[in-house]
């Protein structure tokens, strides 16, 4: 584990152990009851990448590993954002941005097939990941009472999905000089989704949100899954924080005119925000 996520961690149980010490007023969770929410934070993320791109007689579709060849599994911090609006007695809507872009310089020590080419051990390439993830999600409380909710719904995430690999790329053992080769796709992907909120007290709050998605959409066909687990600690009016863990998991076939192969990332860590509500 690495020491950032440690310190956050460590953060994270000191904070759950202090919740039992806060004494209730009677009056719920602001979290549980305000219109609107919004969280702006760092999200602390490991990252790991694996795709392939077929060439035109269906070759090189074995999976690239980015994070081995091209060393982009180190954690990274990203910015990230949540807003969320209480509608009517039961009604919601939650918005989520997400944007993680990697990239890295590396000596191969093994081939690297890219369609119908191949990127040979021993040479120096820079390759790196896009995803960019919107996400829209409508959901009904269907069970609400003093310290707690539960509520589901349905949801889409907008995402933009890429790669790029520059380098001296070879056919049939001749090279083809040095090109930049990328792919990309945009991909809505419908979700069905719940989340639950406890509160230990006015001040403290448990939460947790689970997405998922498997089916055949247009040109993509696989699995979605977003998961959120956190605490929420609110110590003055309108103005609180949280610890989330956050893990994001894409893993889909490819079949479109820019991008036929497959993609599989994955983006988990801690989330600290600073969340408003009114």
């Amino acid at each position: 584990m690495h020491s950032k996520q440690a310190v956050l961690m460590i953060a994270l149980a000191c904070s759950m152990s202090q919740a039992g010490a806060d004494e209730s007023t009677g009056t719920r969770h602001p979290w549980l009851e305000s219109d609107w929410r919004l969280s702006l934070g760092s999200f602390l993320t490991n990252e790991t990448s694996k795709l392939s791109v077929a060439g035109e007689a269906g070759s090189g579709d074995e999976q690239i590993d980015f994070g081995r060849s091209l060393g982009l599994d180190d954690s990274d911090t990203r910015l990230s954002g949540t807003l969320n609006w209480r509608f009517g007695e039961k009604w919601s809507v939650g918005l989520q941005y997400l944007d993680s872009d990697t990239s890295s310089t590396r000596t191969l020590d093994h081939d690297i097939e890219w369609g119908d080419q191949v990127l040979q051990a021993g040479s120096s390439v820079t390759g790196g990941t896009v995803l960019e993830v919107w996400r829209v999600f409508f959901g009904r409380t269907f069970s609400t009472g003093q310290q707690h909710e539960f509520g589901a719904g349905v949801g889409l995430h907008w995402m933009e999905i890429g790669a790029f690999a520059e380098g001296e790329f070879f056919l049939n053992g001749a090279s083809t000089g040095v090109e930049r080769r990328n792919v990309s796709v945009q991909a809505p992907l419908p979700n069905i989704g719940a989340w639950y909120g406890y509160a230990f007290s006015n001040r403290w709050l448990a939460h947790a949100r689970l997405d998922w998605f498997s089916a055949s959409v247009d040109e993509y066909s696989g699995s979605l899954t977003n998961a959120v687990v956190g605490i929420g600690w609110q110590p003055w009016p309108h103005v609180g924080f949280g610890l989330d863990y956050n893990y994001f998991n894409v893993d889909v076939d490819v079949e479109s005119s820019s991008w036929i192969g497959s993609v599989d990332m994955t983006r988990d860590g801690p989330f600290l925000h600073v969340t408003f509500d009114w």
